[in-house]
């Protein structure tokens, strides 16, 4: 099988892993405008997704299909994300949800429509959005 994830390797900067992700996924799709068919996301309990993390500048980038993180709240501090731009080209998304630690956040997203927590952003311009939540995720619905 085909490698399908690769860790940073230390040394490198994150620009220039984002830059290859980005050409990787141009060549992969036969096209630089390309679209996932389904992107399955998950949450944090601060209610990020990817790595794209609460009051964090990239939550605004709109310029790059990914972009570099080098000070994630979250370990490794570097890494690379998918950014709304390109997440929300996609034609599904699904967000699949575990744990009673991300009930308060479900609760502000589907039930208060926080647009300051960053999963909400998530919105398909031309597709679907779907979330499967576990019981404990969803107590407070």
């Amino acid at each position: 099988m085909a490698e399908r994830s690769k860790a940073l390797r230390s040394g490198r900067s994150p620009l220039l892993w984002a830059w290859d992700y980005t050409e990787k996924l141009t060549k992969a799709f036969g096209s630089e405008d390309f679209v996932f068919d389904l992107l399955l996301l998950g949450m944090g309990p601060d209610g990020h997704t990817c790595s794209l993390f609460p009051g964090h500048p990239l939550l605004d980038e709109t310029k790059l299909k990914v972009a570099p993180i080098t000070d994630s709240p979250k370990f490794p501090p570097e890494r690379i994300t998918l950014t709304f731009p390109t997440i929300n080209k996609a034609r599904n998304c699904l967000f699949a949800i575990c744990g009673s630690s991300k009930a308060e956040m479900i609760q502000r997203i589907l039930k208060d429509n926080d647009e300051s927590v960053p999963a909400r952003r998530v919105k398909p311009h031309s597709g679907s959005l779907y979330w499967v939540l576990d019981q404990h995720s969803a107590k407070n619905l």
